[in-house]
């Protein structure tokens, strides 16, 4: 029974670090490095023009 518990919780510690180490969310008690200002300030990176419509003609090929 005592090993059965210990190696329950050796699995959970090994299963927690390997969340935070493939991008899980950071250890609780450590700050993030994320800018605090609000999302409103935010530039978007994509461009402006993404997306507009062009028009174009098709070319009937001579066979």
């Amino acid at each position: 029974m005592f090993r059965f518990i210990t190696l329950t919780i050796l699995a959970y510690f090994i299963f927690r670090w390997l969340e935070r180490f493939f991008g899980g969310t950071p250890a609780p008690g450590k700050k993030s490095h994320r800018n605090s200002k609000g999302t409103s300030e935010k530039r978007s990176s994509v461009k402006k023009d993404v997306g507009e419509y062009i028009e174009y003609e098709e070319v009937k090929e001579d066979k």
